[in-house]
């Protein structure tokens, strides 16, 4: 989920003392989130905006134990727990800089507001200090115990070579290339295709707009334009033709499932980017719909969308849209214009209100002193029966997950049991599908409009956005009407295929099977996953806990399957944590091999780094694609390549019983699900 602005937490990030035991501390909202090393020589700075946040402390060693509930003082020290995490809120009511000291003696934590600015650094994160394996070079023996026979023929999926099970061991020399990894399968497992599961898919997530842009005639829409700076918040041209484009690209890392961030009509103008407005901040992501029936003309056509899921299908992967019920765009000088909405002094606004620019002393937030938001003529822009919103006339927000609004976004009422009308701006939208209904809730409105793109094009499943916010009965109707229209669409089309797919994101949700899962969600994006590849990077055998635990979890609940990622929108890209190949190369064993279901954020696989961000970080993470590659990016996109092939060869890698193979000096584990195995081995660095 996106928003204008985002919590960012950028600041001086301290270098490690070196202790084997590093606590990590994680600034979180209800959208956003973002964790730092803790460190007791020296404070951590950090700018935070206006709002509560949580605050995390985990990977604490020691015994200490914090009291049941404390409050958040400023300058009193706060107390931690050993061995479990701590959780405290804070309440920030002054834009500005805040350190944090950590006491590694007393085992506290303590915040205050600084006085000073801090300033912007590149941080290179320290590489964690863990034990690990070691390889000296030439041959390894490693014990499979009774995973295959002897006289079975195994091949290392990286190096090639093909070896013999004697005495229940084999032989060989790791590739020089693979990081120490030895990936084993049989003979026949590239000439034998097993079954699909989604509880190994591997899921490519694509930011449609900063991907590739095969149309330039679209990329400026609805008068939408650049800002001649850094681009920050502006459409950058990336479109539904140049996914197609790509397709094979995709295909070669192992992909089962595209996932498109929103393609729906957006709304048409900008809002102020950042805390201090320093850019325009148009709807690029996504997330800001206006119409929820129109694909909007920056990312293509309905001819579009055909073509890809067509060409997509035909490389055997599925295609995902992402799903926004909670909330509308905000309202901009653009679409108040062209819906002719009253509530604007025209006589400081050129004659297309979208044209405006900030003058002096001014910044890009200053449009609102132009709009009379006390105007009773809002009640014809989505309206009371509508939306939540702090209008004349409209239901205020409220605090719980449900009638909270998310960075001010309008709050769709899918609680209401009133029949309602669309406001007539959406039914006079150009080209809209949008048609009255009688005896229509909001939500009865929300549900079609999101089926009826799988009934349209025989959308495989959604990633489901801001889960918490909406009434589970509404996502387990969506997922009902979702799943006949895909079996309308199957029928129509002949086609057969799996059932309808529902993976829904919580904020802060790890890898568990919750009461999420009754209301029609099959998978939650797993938010622990990135803090655990810290230490997986820095050495494979590290991730040994969090597998077992993934993958006895999910035999103990085989209807529920997480999604673990490295990078996301909304928190970090992995490889801004270190700026070091070797520990993105190291991170992708950890995450590709993981049990339950992966997503990869589109350039994770070549190491693409962080954009320009202004005074709002979350932007950095967007940024462009990156096609044109070094040696470096080129040697990390093959290995990438290498382990999706094998992880998508077998099904056991996602979904099977994972199991630990002693070996004296290597990390070595079996996967199994029913003939489908595999023997994973790390040899060390």
């Amino acid at each position: 989920m996106k928003h204008s602005t985002l919590a960012t937490t950028i600041g001086l990030l301290l270098a490690s003392t070196g202790a084997l035991a590093q606590p990590t501390l994680s600034l979180s909202t209800t959208t956003t989130s973002r964790d730092f090393p803790l460190n007791a020589a020296q404070s951590l700075v950090v700018p935070l905006t206006k709002q509560t946040y949580q605050i995390k402390v985990s990977e604490l060693s020691g015994d200490c134990q914090a009291p049941e509930s404390q409050k958040v003082k400023f300058r009193t020290p706060l107390q931690l727990n050993c061995g479990k995490e701590t959780t405290l809120e804070l309440k920030v009511r002054f834009a500005g800089d805040y350190s944090f000291s950590f006491d590694q003696q007393q085992h506290t934590l303590s915040i205050a507001r600084e006085a000073k600015k801090s300033t912007s650094s590149v941080f290179k994160r320290p590489i964690p200090q863990v034990s690990c394996e070691t390889y000296s070079g030439g041959t390894v023996m490693i014990a499979l115990d009774d995973s295959f026979p002897d006289g079975t023929r195994l091949k290392d999926a990286y190096s090639g070579q093909i070896v013999t099970v004697t005495k229940g061991s084999v032989t060989l020399t790791p590739s020089a290339e693979s990081g120490g990894l030895v990936l084993l399968e049989t003979l026949d497992s590239e000439h034998t295709k097993q079954p699909f599961t989604y509880q190994n898919a591997n899921i490519y997530f694509v930011m449609v707009d900063r991907f590739n842009n095969a149309d330039t005639i679209n990329d400026n829409s609805y008068g939408r334009k650049k800002d001649g700076k850094q681009e920050v918040g502006t459409f950058h041209g990336g479109d539904l033709k140049g996914i197609t484009e790509k397709l094979d690209y995709i295909k070669s890392l192992g992909t089962d499932v595209i996932w498109l961030s929103p393609i729906v009509e957006q709304v048409h103008g900008f809002v102020g980017g950042g805390e201090s407005g320093s850019f325009p901040f148009y709807a690029y992501h996504g997330y800001w719909t206006r119409d929820f029936t129109k694909i909007d003309a920056n990312f293509g056509t309905d001819a579009d969308l055909t073509h890809l899921v067509s060409e997509a299908h035909k490389r055997g992967i599925k295609v995902f849209l992402d799903a926004v019920i909670n909330h509308s765009g905000y309202s901009t000088l653009a679409d108040l214009q062209f819906d002719q909405l009253s509530v604007v002094d025209r006589t400081h606004l050129p004659e297309q209100w979208s044209d405006w620019t900030p003058s002096e002393g001014e910044n890009w937030h200053s449009y609102h002193k132009l709009v009379d938001y006390q105007n009773k003529q809002w009640a014809n822009w989505w309206g009371a029966d509508w939306v939540r919103a702090g209008l004349p006339g409209y239901t205020p927000p409220g605090s719980s997950d449900i009638t909270m609004t998310l960075a001010g976004l309008p709050d769709f009422l899918t609680e209401s049991e009133q029949a309602v009308q669309p406001p007539q701006w959406l039914l006079n939208n150009p080209n809209t599908r949008v048609v009255a209904k009688a005896n229509y809730r909001v939500s009865d409105y929300l549900i079609e409009w999101q089926s009826d793109w799988v009934k349209r094009f025989g959308i495989d499943g959604f990633r489901v956005d801001t889960v918490k916010h909406v009434e589970g009965d509404v996502w387990q109707r969506l997922k009902t009407s979702a799943s006949a229209s895909l079996d309308q669409w199957r029928k129509q089309n002949n086609q057969q295929g799996e059932p309808f797919w529902m993976m829904g994101e919580v904020w802060g949700h790890s890898a568990y099977r919750s009461p999420y899962a009754d209301d029609g969600f099959d998978a939650l994006i797993n938010f622990d996953m990135q803090k655990k590849l810290d230490k997986g990077a820095a050495c494979f055998s590290q991730m040994q806990p969090t597998y077992q635990n993934y993958a006895d979890s999910m035999q103990e609940a085989p209807d529920f399957t997480p999604v673990s990622y490295m990078s996301s929108h909304d928190t970090e890209l992995f490889f801004d944590r270190f700026k070091s190949f070797e520990m993105q190369t190291s991170a992708a064993n950890a995450l590709l091999l993981s049990p339950g279901a992966i997503q990869v954020y589109y350039g994770d696989e070549v190491g693409r780094e962080l954009g320009p961000y202004a005074d709002d970080f979350h932007q950095g993470t967007r940024s462009d694609m990156v096609w044109k590659l070094d040696e470096k990016r080129q040697a990390l996109l093959q290995h990438w390549q290498t382990l999706g092939q094998f992880r998508q060869r077998h099904p056991a890698i996602g979904a099977g019983q994972h199991k630990v193979l002693e070996n004296e000096s290597a990390y070595v584990f079996s996967r199994t699900l029913g003939k489908d195995k595999v023997v994973v081995a790390f040899v060390g660095k």
